[in-house]
């Protein structure tokens, strides 16, 4: 119980540090190489941390978090790359950033077919936000400007946030209080 809500609001505060990242982004285009790069870096280990949370945690559908042991461990490594040698990635850090909104989106176009078929009517809107994620994800790639690195870090925290507050149920059993839990086997 306590873990799974730690993924949740882990996964709340991490879309915020994109939305600040972003509105960084927009309004400050001219950041530092070494301090984004040393943001990015604490940002994917702190993302690595909660992937990895997420996926270990027992979410009733398994939707949010299917994928983020492997993406956990990738990030937190990246991460400690990207801070140890940050400024070589001078010029190559937002196009880094769009190959990882891409990837990230198209795991949660999966996402939104599974949750298709778990019939969320919230599927559709999962999907939608992935394709304008993983979309921008491709023209950071291109173009690689701070704009679009701002418009691409709103629409990820925005999926990652819509996400698991969407997919992300607390069982009845997980309500109860451990007593109840320890004593009630016959719950799913």
């Amino acid at each position: 119980m306590k873990q799974i809500k730690i993924a949740r609001a882990g996964y709340i505060l991490i879309s915020v540090l994109f939305y600040i990242s972003g509105i960084g982004c927009l309004i400050i285009p001219e950041i530092s190489p070494k301090a984004a790069a040393i943001a990015a870096g604490i940002i994917l280990i702190a993302y690595g941390i909660i992937k990895i949370t997420g996926y270990l945690s027992q979410d009733l559908f398994c939707l949010a978090f299917q994928y983020d042991f492997a993406c956990g461990i990738f990030l937190i490594v990246l991460g400690i790359v990207v801070l140890a040698v940050g400024s070589k990635f001078e010029g190559h850090l937002l196009s880094g950033l769009g190959f990882l909104i891409l990837m990230d989106s198209l795991l949660c176009i999966q996402t939104s077919m599974d949750a298709k078929k778990f019939g969320l009517s919230t599927w559709f809107v999962i999907l939608a936000s992935s394709i304008l994620s993983g979309t921008l994800g491709v023209v950071l790639i291109i173009m690689n400007t701070q704009i679009i690195a701002g418009c691409s870090l709103l629409a990820e925290g925005f999926m990652r946030q819509y996400i698991v507050q969407c997919t992300v149920y607390l069982s009845p059993r997980h309500n109860r209080n451990d007593e109840e839990k320890d004593n009630d086997d016959t719950l799913p």
